[in-house]
């Protein structure tokens, strides 16, 4: 079982979440990833970590304000990323 499966919130878990929740496979844009919500047009933009796992706290910030203001996530699930855990998409 990978560390991902185990709930840690990492870069790769973040990007699968995001893509069981309903974004599109990302655009690569310089340094960054763009994920893209075709029903609620939310675009989210993640820096790519230099060590290719770690994710920003101003990324995770982001993704915790977009999620919640488009209604993409639970309040359940917003606990968890909060607490730097990875939420199971449904």
């Amino acid at each position: 079982m990978s560390n991902d499966t185990q709930g840690e919130l990492t870069f790769d878990g973040l990007q699968k979440f995001l893509i069981r929740v309903g974004f599109e496979q990302p655009a690569k844009v310089n340094n960054s990833l763009a994920f893209h919500h075709p029903d609620s047009g939310t675009i989210i933009a993640l820096s790519i970590p230099k060590d290719g796992r770690s994710v920003r706290s101003a990324d995770l910030l982001s993704v915790l304000m977009r999620l919640e203001s488009v209604g993409l996530v639970d309040d359940f699930e917003l606990e968890q990323f909060k607490s730097g855990k990875l939420p199971m998409a449904s």
